[in-house]
């Protein structure tokens, strides 16, 4: 190829990935391929470091399959969360305070609350099973 080639051709291949990339971080947090086409939009969680909605009760279920305290990550495989309209799947959250998952161990059945934050899906509550 000639130097005008290789610079056209390379012209090219960057805009094309420029416009790929400036993409990807609008779709990188987005879930929304875990719900099904027909159901409603999830509800806006509130921010707040307390439990403050009268529905904070409504507790979902899961089964811990991981749990690794030094980054504040657990994996639950778990039923329908319905406070944030998401369908059963397995999926990592994370917790504020290590001392929330002290008691637990992969395999534990459990009950627990999540809210979504601008910086993830948190666990602000969580239970052993019944």
């Amino acid at each position: 190829m000639k130097p005008l080639a290789h610079s056209t051709a390379a012209l090219l291949l960057a805009s094309a990935l420029g416009q790929a990339l400036a993409q990807a971080p609008a779709s990188a947090d987005d879930h929304g391929s875990h719900h099904p086409a027909t159901a409603p939009a999830a509800p806006a969680a509130q921010e707040s470091p307390g439990i403050t909605p009268a529905d904070q009760s409504e507790l979902s279920e899961g089964e811990i399959t991981r749990w690794d305290p030094r980054t504040l990550k657990v994996t639950l495989r778990h039923g329908e969360i319905k406070n944030l309209g998401m369908p059963p799947m397995t999926m990592v959250f994370r917790v504020n305070d290590a001392s929330m998952l002290a008691p637990f161990q992969p395999g534990d059945k459990v009950r627990f609350r999540v809210e979504r934050k601008s910086t993830g899906y948190f666990i602000t509550r969580i239970e052993a099973a019944r």
